[in-house]
């Protein structure tokens, strides 16, 4: 999405609803438990926030030891 993101000039918050309406399958899933859990309404989330929450969920400490792991076995 940040790649999409460079060429369009939208807000934090229209970053943010582009995002969640293009979410599918397992992290679909995700998204609504966070907003279930957390009380969270898109209208006033960002696209910052967003980013946070997935870093969190998908991208952990571990997945970028293994990913660096990997690059240097390559």
């Amino acid at each position: 999405m940040r790649k999409f993101f460079i060429f369009h000039d939208y807000s934090e918050n229209m970053k943010e609803k582009i995002t969640t309406i293009s979410l599918k399958h397992k992290v679909d899933i995700w998204w609504e438990d966070v907003q279930n859990v957390k009380g969270i309404h898109e209208d006033d989330l960002t696209w910052h926030e967003f980013e946070r929450l997935f870093k969190k969920k998908y991208l952990s400490k571990r997945y970028f030891d293994d990913t660096t792991k990997e690059f240097y076995d390559f």
